[in-house]
């Protein structure tokens, strides 16, 4: 069984939504939203979604530790509060700041398939998030901006022993804001910013993984043609634990310079490379530190079916019937060892026909790897497969009420660690509807 827990709480975290929903919906308002409720000058956008599906792995076992089935019924209620978008602002002065929030969450309740008794009010749950922004003078010559997030996720799903009560129940606090420098009307334009944030553990068996990052960054954009620009980010972030913990705090330090353009009205490249280097130290009864020290990046090719004809808009999907494939070489750190590596090459395609349906599909082959660890208990470094696909579909009957589908596959392939099976195949699909506006 998966009983050590450090480590199951690495390869799950680690890889975990940032949403506190795995719908295809949220986070995505070119179409998820409606038409929106105006209240003087600012808009609304309630929604509330349900999906009720089957699960054929739901605490991702291994075949050695027996596959339970289970249905599942997620229920989904959003609000979005923002300034006037473009649309109802109707007027040609840029507004002097934008603002919008947003506040989700998602509610679990889990169904055996079979005899297997698997607790299932224990596994009862209820997800949330909340997030604001505000950006002042967006357009002028210096502007800045806020933010603030919280994330709470409660996941119960690890294992039918490990994870009763308190499971892998987890918070995220996120807190910072920039300032945005844009001479030459907004060709060139420089932000430096700070981020906190702060991840807990409702377990007892995880307070020790508590933690603070402070993270302080840069990033900016050139554009040396009507449809291209330049793009450089760099960080450095504190990574500090505040307990007694066997993990390492450290410091992280990433540099990255690209492009980013349309080469055609159809034909959207963006590459960025560069380097990342950590700084983990021990202390008294930590583990050894191991040091990642090599390139870093990303890039993608999008293809939009109808022409795009501005760069800024090419950053989403906005609407468009778009395929795009890519690759990204990730470093972050980890609950289990000082630091995990992530190589991803995925493929996305996106569909949007007439205002009435939205379609996707999404896959990706990942290569996880892990560092060398030497204690509490050691193990060699490794490396994991993992495959990951989603496809989606929803159908507007009405202007404020959908129906929808999704079909979803995880598969990891894992070599035994410290005599744990960590490899495993789920599949996942649901149908629901949603009300919008």
């Amino acid at each position: 069984m998966k009983a050590r827990l450090p480590l199951v709480a690495a390869l799950v975290v680690a890889l975990f939504p940032v949403k506190a929903s795995a719908q295809a919906w949220v986070g995505r308002p070119d179409f998820s939203e409606g038409v929106g409720i105006r209240a003087g000058n600012l808009e609304f956008h309630p929604s509330l979604g349900a999906e009720f599906g089957y699960d054929s792995n739901y605490f991702r076992s291994s075949k050695e530790e027996g596959v339970i089935d289970v249905f599942r019924l997620r229920v989904t209620p959003s609000l979005t509060l923002s300034t006037l978008g473009k649309e109802r602002r109707n007027a040609a002065t840029p507004p002097a700041f934008n603002f919008s929030s947003s506040l989700y969450g998602t509610y679990h309740e889990v169904f055996p398939a079979g005899s297997e008794a698997i607790g299932g009010a224990a596994r009862r749950n209820l997800g949330v998030g909340a997030d604001a922004k505000l950006d002042v003078f967006p357009q002028s010559k210096i502007g800045f901006d806020l933010l603030a997030s919280y994330l709470r996720v409660v996941q119960t799903d690890g294992s039918t022993e490990d994870l009763a009560g308190d499971g892998f129940d987890r918070g995220t606090v996120r807190g910072g804001g920039g300032v945005t420098w844009r001479p030459g009307g907004g060709l060139f334009e420089w932000r430096v910013g700070y981020q906190g944030t702060y991840n807990y553990f409702d377990n007892s068996q995880f307070s020790s993984l508590t933690n603070i990052h402070h993270d302080i960054g840069s990033r900016g954009r050139w554009r040396f043609l009507p449809r291209s620009a330049l793009l450089f980010d760099t960080d450095y972030t504190f990574v500090r634990y505040t307990r007694d913990t066997p993990q390492t705090d450290g410091d992280i330090v990433r540099a990255r310079v690209g492009f980013h353009g349309l080469v055609t009205y159809h034909l959207a490249l963006m590459g960025l490379v560069g380097w990342s280097t950590s700084f983990y130290e021990a202390h008294q009864g930590s583990i050894a530190p191991r040091q990642f020290d090599a390139v870093v990046g990303q890039a993608e090719a999008r293809w939009f079916l109808m022409s795009r004809p501005d760069l800024d808009s090419s950053t989403i999907t906005s609407g468009l019937s778009s395929v795009a494939v890519g690759y990204g070489r990730t470093f972050s750190n980890s609950y289990f060892g000082s630091y995990y590596q992530r190589d991803r090459g995925y493929l996305n395609f996106s569909m949007f026909l007439v205002g009435a349906v939205a379609a996707g599909i999404d896959f990706g082959v990942s290569r996880v790897a892990f560092p060398e660890v030497t204690a509490p208990t050691p193990h060699d470094s490794f490396s994991q497969l993992r495959l990951d696909g989603r496809v989606f579909a929803e159908y507007r009957i009405t202007e404020t009420l959908a129906a929808n589908a999704t079909v979803q596959y995880d598969q990891v392939n894992s070599p035994v660690v410290n005599d744990e099976h960590l490899d495993y195949n789920r599949w996942q699909a649901y149908v629901g509807l949603r009300l919008f506006w």
